[in-house]
Parts: structure tokens; sequence; C-alpha cells
């Protein structure tokens, strides 16, 4: 038996007995503040594809039938909050949408258990349309990013602060896509200053604004109180300066390990193959060998999946391991739901010796 599949039984009985005594009706989480509607489309071949819009294109227009789509929620943050209210984990959303935005999220958060009596609806309905292509469904996700508008610290109401204060943990997420981005995480970190709940960071592709890298790493990455700060592959390269994404895991750990000598929070990063987190030591837990339905959405569950082991209490391997399955139950799911404890418990225990091997 092999040291990652002697951790898969050991969680699998864990995730059993948080089940049966409810463990985690004693935790509390806020996630803010994205929430989008998203269409996504599902193509074989990217080439085809605008080979035959050319061919549209040159007859002034019309249809392409031959296209499969969905409708889904999503938002780094929607997403996530999903993910831990399926586990049972009590979690409310703070966040700002439109009218039929809110209808949306009645029907995709507020149905599996998400508080969402503090979003506003004083703003626009977020849109993200999303191209998923071939067998490993890469993802390109193009957002409307006015409909996102700027969400800060000031936005929080009373209510909202009183309910940050007493979580056990705060996460914010898609920095990126939020134009008040800095001051929303940088002042949260201000004001939970002396609170024992964790803090959690997920700040999204940062390409489009890499001029901000700096004064983000001085307001937030850098604060002694940011407790956890997730990346894949890609945002790690635009934080180090690498000149491209690390390939191999030898080569992401040297970069994880460059950056966290520059942060306090634990740092986790997570890849196709495997995922791994730095702290005072480096531990690293291979992914499922699976073949994907979906891509986009799949960083969100392995959100929920990494905050669901912080608040159980786990070891690093033991968090990165539900943190990879929770991704995985939900790019192999046919419906593209989020797993609970029972059904992440019974995933592991069916795919425990179905993981990748990690080339150094």
């Amino acid at each position: 038996m092999s040291h990652y599949t002697e951790v898969c039984e050991i969680m699998v009985s864990r995730l059993k007995e948080a089940d049966r005594t409810r463990e985690l009706d004693n935790f509390h989480t806020v996630i803010t503040n994205d929430f989008s509607f998203d269409r996504l489309v599902y193509l074989n071949e990217f080439k085809d594809f605008t080979e035959k819009a050319r061919v549209v294109l040159s007859h002034g227009g019309g249809v392409m039938p031959d296209s499969r789509q969905s409708l889904n929620q999503g938002g780094c943050a929607a997403n996530t909050a999903t993910a831990l209210a399926n586990f049972g984990i009590p979690t409310s959303f703070i966040g700002r949408t439109d009218e039929l935005g809110f209808h949306l999220m009645k029907f995709y958060l507020e149905k599996r258990g998400v508080d969402i009596s503090h979003v506003k609806t004083d703003g626009s309905l977020a849109l993200m349309t999303g191209f998923e292509i071939g067998e490993k469904k890469y993802n390109i996700m193009i957002n409307d990013g006015e409909s996102h508008g700027g969400f800060g610290f000031d936005d929080l109401t009373g209510e909202d602060r009183g309910l940050i204060q007493s979580a056990d943990l705060v996460g914010v997420f898609d920095w990126t896509l939020n134009q008040k981005g800095t001051d929303l995480s940088g002042r949260l970190l201000d004001f939970l200053e002396g609170y024992s709940c964790v803090t959690y960071l997920d700040t999204s592709d940062p390409t489009s604004r890499k001029d901000e890298i700096p004064e983000l790493f001085t307001r937030v990455l850098s604060r002694k109180n940011l407790s956890h700060l997730n990346l894949n592959e890609n945002e790690l390269k635009h934080y180090t300066g690498a000149p491209h994404n690390p390939e191999h895991c030898s080569e992401c750990t040297d970069l994880a390990v460059d950056m966290k000598s520059r942060i306090s929070a634990v740092l986790n990063i997570h890849t196709s193959r495997f995922a791994l987190s730095v702290e005072n030591d480096t531990a690293v837990f291979p992914t499922f060998q699976l073949k994907p339905l979906r891509t986009t959405g799949a960083g969100d569950s392995w959100n929920g999946g990494n905050i669901l082991g912080i608040l159980l209490g786990c070891e690093p391997l033991e968090r990165l391991l539900l943190a990879n399955a929770t991704a995985a139950f939900y790019v192999v799911s046919e419906t593209g739901t989020r797993p609970n404890l029972v059904e992440l418990a019974q995933f592991i225990e069916s795919n425990k010796d179905n993981l990748h091997t990690i080339e150094k």
C-alpha cells in the first residue's frame, strides 16, 4: 500500500465520522464576492470552429447549429460557497447583483443551503461566456468586466461586518474581476486584525492586472493575518516572475518555496497532475487520473475541498487530498454537481488507486 493510498483510507473514515457527528454544523464561513451566469460552449477542435465561423462570416453572418452549450452558475466565490454548503458547512455569501441575478442565486445557491440574505441587488448581473475545447477541456473564459463593477470594503454594511467578525473562515475570491479587489481584501484584513478567523484568498488569473501586482503584494499578500493563499501554476508564474508555467513538480515546488519566502500565508498550488502546500514544509499530493467532462469551475471546487480540510484540522497531505477529490468529483460528474461528505468519501474509496504519477 502506498502512502497516498493510506492517506485516502484515513480520510474516508474521517469524512464518514464528520458526517455522522455533524461536526461541520459548528462552523460558519463567509464568502465574497463574485456570482455570474455562465454560458459554456463545448468544441471538439478550436481550429475547426474558427474555420466554420470564417465561412459563416464570409456569407454575411448566419447559424452554426452544431455546438453543444449549457447554462450554469458561475463565479469563483459563488461556486466555492456552493461546494461548502454541499458539505453541510453553514455558509453566507456577500456580493452584488441585480434582481434577476438574485433570483438566479435563489435557484443555484439558496436551495443548496447558502445564506444569500446579505446580497445587494443594486448592481448588474455578471455574465461569462466560456469555450471548453477538445478532450482535455481546455477553457477560454470571456467575462463582461463592467457587469462585475467594483465591490469594496465600504459596500459592506454594519450587519455584513458583524457577520464577518463572527465567522470561522472568511474567503475573498476573484480579485482580478473586482476593480476594488485590493481595497476589499486589504481593508478586510485590517478589520479582522486580532480576530482568530481563518482568512482565505484566491485572486484568479492576474494577467490583465499585472501592473497592480506590487500593490497587491504590499497591501494584501504579504499581510501577517492572511492565512491561506490559493493559486494555480499560471498564477504562480505571474507572482514569481517566472518566464513560463512550471511543468514539473520540482519546478513548481521551487517557485512556490520562493514565493512563500515573501509571504506569511500557507501557499496552496493546484495543477492538473498534483497539488502542493507550502508552510513550514512542502506537501505534495497527486490528482486523480480521470477523463474530465468539464474544467470550468474545477478550481472553485478545489477551494471548497481545501477549506473543508482546513476546518476539519487536517494535515496538509489530507487537506490536499480532499481538495483534489472535490475537484475531480465535479469534473467527472454527469450533471456538474459537487459532492456531500458521503459522496466525497465514496469517490475517494473508489479512486484511491487511480492517482497520477508525479514527475519530479
